[in-house]
């Protein structure tokens, strides 16, 4: 959507704030915040006041209040219109630069704001008209390696995760002191990381670890970044649903921490404590007022219905009532809902920013930046050109662009096969095999089931065919012989496979190609007819090429439909079907690729039928036959450099001790590609560190149910060795350190000092270290962390230039939590400050003594 000046200038001379004599004192932006929210609240009923607290309701019409309507934007704003895709969240966490993550937030609310500005200038705009509350960003920590959701967040260090979350919270909200540009949401709040029967777990935590490993990073996003919205979990915490958790919602949060903001359910969260938790033992009015009374402000229909109800029978104060309403309406009025248009300075974003080149650049950035070299034997990497007359790019995710819930719907992606093609450019030769799916088996082709709107039910079968001779085959129940006619609804896409019908065998009707330049549910395509005999039929769909315009053989079969005889429609994705044929057992053939090439390089890792919301990882470990192929290869070809595509770590030992070159690319976005192959290349310096442990077996990780950290979670508590440890990250050149030193070897319990360390690049390529601060206590109670992360900081440096890094130190980032007094102490004593280049590789370290302070 494009909109010119002249357009811009004169929805703003028309504005009603503009036009109007008077205005309501809410709606007089002179006046002070407080007094304008005291007007509004004032003005409500109290059937009003619940409307305003259900997020996806009507809103109230007598003032115009729209709901909200929220929205995501985790690692792309989510629209029903191209966006800018990023990494995912654990990817920018293996960044290590806060600043880069700030400017990639500024993107996203940007592109957010953009959106809002569209629809508001022009209310018959095209697209989801959304409001400006966004539910991220997820900064639960990655205790539990196996969590289906460790690409929505951060990793598993508090501080690591803080210092990122401050920094995207405050390029989501924006630096004008009067207007938020979007509120940022907190989620989930928390001792959240496991999707298994998520709406009815309970963490049992010990209220040290509570304190010390589970909320400060929410309250440095509280009280540093001044996040203006926090979601309750799920989940219970000792016995108490977070939804109405007065402790965590109302004692922490907002007394504590000060949080000026609101608190908001999840999706369903009263449903939870009724169905889940409560198990039909409360109903909704008592679920409702003890969830507002908790300090749970926002929610969903529950809220509208129930607290009227709630308020008249006495379990719902007034007082409490108009406390959420007013935090609600103060976030929207700072987000400028209240103010005249062209008076808020964020309204001037055009809607032309969204999925711009400029964006799709800071994206490229992003995506280079968060890949970790995690292993460069005799200098494999980087790849010198002009050496090579072929490269075999084999494995299943070579192809794949892997996107998560809550991320936009991405404009164009370039993946790794096509990202090397581009970069290695004409006269070296690119040959591709996936060689195997990234879950299936020997014998099987990959399936899912879709779920979007357009399906016929809801749902549909996708296929994830990758050569001619790939097949599904249902096995559809006849109840009377006839004579039908047979046609298929499916899902045009531009990348799609053609495919022939055979039932019981015999071919049926002629091919048919399933892509389509402009996608649509409305797909038919008709067969012809056929005798049935009453019984059980085959219908087998069998890929058999693809026109020159597409890059797949995939396929959506959505509603088989027999007309004639007993007329029937058919759901596919709920009766019984078989997969298999060529592109199912292609490990030889990318071997074969590998054998002829210069070099071979697998991309190989996780999708969403690995790790996403809902399911947790079941293994640690290569799914499918992906390990096999990587062992394949590397038997007849030595040069074989393994790209990792995953959100969660992997744990392979075989890849580490086989693999000369090994990279870790999580999930990239829209420029995965080129990143890569930027890498690969050598045009960019690998500089990523890994934001979490990769355990070196999956006995080596405690039970998931377990949420004392202590009992070997993490590197602050990990038993034994690890295969990758927590910051590692190598570089195609080296980094040395000097002695550090401190401005004061003694400080106070309240001081603050500061490291100084010169770090000089020795190696013979420019590149970036990320120089890391561990802080350990050199005596003290047993259940003390190995060592925590303190402090980092990313430095570039040239060829042979040194420069010092300062790191600061407050002393009251050492307390520790004592259970007795209820508060935090620091110990005093001699600390071990430990710098390095992960935490298992620490180059330098010095002493620092604490004293008591002196009051």
């Amino acid at each position: 959507m494009r909109i010119s000046p002249v357009l811009w200038g004169l929805v703003f001379s028309l504005s009603p704030f503009a036009m109007a004599d008077e205005v309501p004192v809410f709606r007089d932006s002179s006046r002070p915040l407080e007094e304008r929210l005291a007007d509004l609240v004032g003005s409500l009923t109290l059937e009003e006041k619940a409307q305003v607290l259900n997020h996806k309701g009507e809103g109230v019409k007598r003032l115009n209040l729209r709901a909200d309507q929220w929205n995501q934007c985790l690692n792309g704003v989510k629209w029903d219109r191209p966006t800018t895709l990023f990494p995912s969240c654990i990817a920018m966490s293996a960044t290590w630069n806060p600043e880069l993550v700030q400017e990639v937030a500024g993107v996203l609310s940007d592109e957010a704001r953009a959106i809002y500005n569209g629809w508001h200038l022009d209310p018959t705009a095209a697209g989801e008209h959304k409001g400006l509350i966004y539910r991220a960003p997820v900064i639960n920590i990655e205790r539990n390696p196996y969590w289906g959701r460790n690409h929505e967040a951060w990793g598993e260090d508090p501080h690591l995760t803080g210092r990122l979350g401050v920094a995207y919270v405050k390029g989501l909200q924006g630096d004008d002191p009067r207007h938020l540009k979007i509120a940022a949401t907190l989620k989930h709040y928390a001792v959240n990381n496991v999707e298994t029967d998520r709406k009815k777990l309970n963490a049992l935590v010990p209220e040290k670890m509570l304190r010390e490993f589970w909320l400060p990073h929410f309250r440095d996003c509280i009280v540093e970044g001044r996040a203006q919205s926090v979601m309750a979990s799920y989940n219970a915490i000792n016995g108490t649903p977070n939804n109405m958790n007065r402790l965590m919602l109302t004692t922490i949060l907002k007394e504590e921490w000060g949080m000026e903001g609101f608190v908001v359910s999840d999706l369903g969260g009263v449903k939870t404590m009724v169905e889940g938790h409560g198990a039909g033992k409360m109903n909704y009015v008592d679920a409702v007022a003890q969830s507002v009374m908790a300090g749970c402000d926002f929610s969903d229909r529950e809220y509208e219905v129930n607290i009227p109800e709630a308020v008249r029978s006495g379990k719902l104060t007034e007082a409490r009532l108009n406390d959420a309403v007013t935090r609600v309406l103060r976030v929207r009025m700072r987000l400028g809902e209240f103010d005249p248009f062209e008076s808020v300075s964020y309204s001037r974003i055009s809607p032309e920013v969204v999925g711009s080149a400029k964006h799709r650049a800071v994206a490229l950035k992003a995506a280079q930046q968060s890949i970790v070299l995690l292993q460069n034997r005799d200098d494999l990497l980087p790849l010198d050109r002009s050496k090579l007359k072929r490269v075999a790019v084999l494995g299943p995710l070579a192809t794949q662009v892997v996107l998560n819930n809550y991320n936009g719907k991405p404009g164009a992606t370039v993946n790794a096969l096509q990202g090397l093609k581009d970069r290695l450019g004409e006269g070296i030769e690119v040959v591709h095999e996936p060689g195997c799916d990234v879950v299936s088996g020997k014998g099987q082709v990959a399936t899912k089931i879709d779920r979007e709107a357009g399906f016929s039910g809801g749902e549909s079968v996708k296929l994830e065919a990758s050569a001619p001779g790939d097949f599904i085959a249902f096995s559809v129940p006849v109840e009377a012989a006839g004579t039908f006619g047979i046609a298929l609804r499916y899902k045009k896409f531009p990348s799609r496979g053609i495919y022939q019908l055979s039932v019981d065998g015999l071919k049926i009707g002629s091919p048919f190609n399933l892509r389509e330049a402009e996608e649509g549910y409305d797909g038919i395509a008709r067969f012809g007819t056929k005798d049935l005999t009453a019984g059980a039929h085959e219908f087998r769909f069998t890929a058999v090429g693809k026109d020159p315009g597409s890059e797949s053989f995939a396929g959506h079969f959505d509603k088989l439909l027999l007309t004639g005889g007993t007329e029937r429609s058919v759901e596919l994705e709920g009766v019984k079907f078989t997969t298999g044929g060529d592109g199912a057992s292609s490990v030889r053939k990318a071997s074969e690729l590998a054998k002829g090439s210069d070099v071979a390089i697998v991309f190989v890792g996780t999708d969403q039928r690995v790790e996403q919301e809902g399911h947790d990882r079941k293994t640690l470990g290569l799914t499918g036959d992906q390990e096999e192929l990587v062992k394949a290869v590397l038997a007849v070809n030595p040069k074989t450099i393994v790209v990792q595509m995953s959100a969660g770590p992997l744990t392979v030992p075989t890849l580490k001790q086989q693999v000369p070159s090994m990279l870790q690319a999580w999930w990239g976005g829209e420029e995965t590609g080129h990143a890569v192959a930027d890498v690969l290349l050598g045009k960019v310096n690998p500089s990523g560190h890994l934001p979490h442990t990769v355990y070196a077996s999956e006995a080596q990780v405690p039970p998931v149910d377990e949420y004392d950290v202590r009992k070997g979670f993490t590197y602050q508590y990990l038993k034994g060795e690890p295969l990758y440890p927590f910051g590692h990250g190598l570089s195609y050149t080296r980094f040395d350190y000097a002695k550090p030193t401190l401005s004061s070897d003694h400080i106070a319990s309240d001081g603050t000092v500061s490291l100084n360390v010169e770090v000089a690049n020795t190696g013979k390529r420019p590149g970036d270290e990320v120089v890391q601060l561990y802080v350990r206590k050199k005596a003290g109670s047993a259940d003390r962390p190995l060592r925590t992360l303190r402090g980092f900081q990313r430095v570039s440096l040239k060829v042979g230039e040194s420069r010092p890094v300062t790191i600061p130190l407050a002393a009251e980032k050492l307390a520790c939590w004592d259970e007795s007094a209820g508060r935090w102490t620091v110990e005093p004593g001699d600390y071990e400050l430990e710098v390095g280049s992960s935490s298992g590789d620490i180059r330098q370290s010095v002493t620092l003594t604490i004293t008591k302070a002196v009051r």
